[in-house]
């Protein structure tokens, strides 16, 4: 029974295509967010996609992510998340509205990269429904936004790492990634495609694009600030 899942496994992969570590197309921004918006952290793509994906028709160890380093001189309050992603390896077209898991985590001590184990130390994570996030096109690829169900509090001088990516299997629908974003700060974004030989976290050399957003227009129980600051 092993081996025919295997060789089914096998089957998938030559249908859809080569698993790549990065891939789509190359493109930058024409979008423009609403006057209500305060934009607190902003980097725009640049670059190509790179794969952060859960591939729910895969073993484990097909699993993908990329995560990008966030820092503030001030304690700094977002309710909305802005990111880049692309499509490439499959047959169905795109975008694909399937769920997305955010991640945040703390610095593993180097400044280098997040804490391990991945996805289990995260200190926040939000999964995502279909239809709870906006996706458009922008250029070569795709903008999307999320609003955070409460205040989300980046205390002053803590390092965070942020890892965005999406569910969906890989045949016949391909991958999904996180667009790049250069110049670099901070430190480089990492990825980890334990399928793939690259290690969880391995540093890259650009950044993630992606934006926090303070939205005016955004209503939020203001309740929720103790019991989200005390989680971080």
């Amino acid at each position: 029974m092993r081996i025919l899942i295997v060789l089914l496994s096998v089957a998938a992969f030559c249908f859809a295509g080569e698993l790549t570590l990065s891939g789509g197309v190359a493109g930058t921004s024409t979008f423009s967010g609403s006057d209500a918006e305060t934009i607190l952290w902003s980097q725009p793509p640049t670059g190509y996609a790179m794969a952060s994906q859960y591939f729910d028709d895969m073993y484990p160890s097909y699993d993908s992510g990329v995560a990008d380093d966030v820092e503030f001189a001030t304690e700094t309050v977002v309710n909305k998340i802005r990111w880049w992603g692309g499509y490439w390896n499959g047959s169905a077209g795109a975008p694909i509205d399937s769920p997305v898991e955010i991640y945040l985590y703390n610095d593993d001590g180097t400044g280098n990269a997040p804490t391990l184990p991945q996805h289990t130390s995260a200190i926040q994570s939000w999964m995502i429904d279909p239809g709870d996030y906006t996706e458009a096109p922008d250029g070569a690829n795709y903008v999307v936004e999320y609003t955070f169900p409460s205040w989300v509090v980046f205390e002053a001088g803590t390092k965070y790492w942020i890892e965005i990516r999406k569910a969906f299997p890989f045949d016949p629908l391909g991958q999904y990634g996180w667009i790049q974003a250069e110049p670099i700060a901070l430190s480089p974004c990492v990825q980890g495609f334990d399928g793939l030989g690259t290690v969880w976290w391995t540093a890259q050399t650009t950044d993630a694009a992606f934006e926090l957003i303070w939205d005016d227009a955004v209503s939020l129980d203001r309740s929720t600030w103790a019991g989200i600051k005390a989680a971080f």
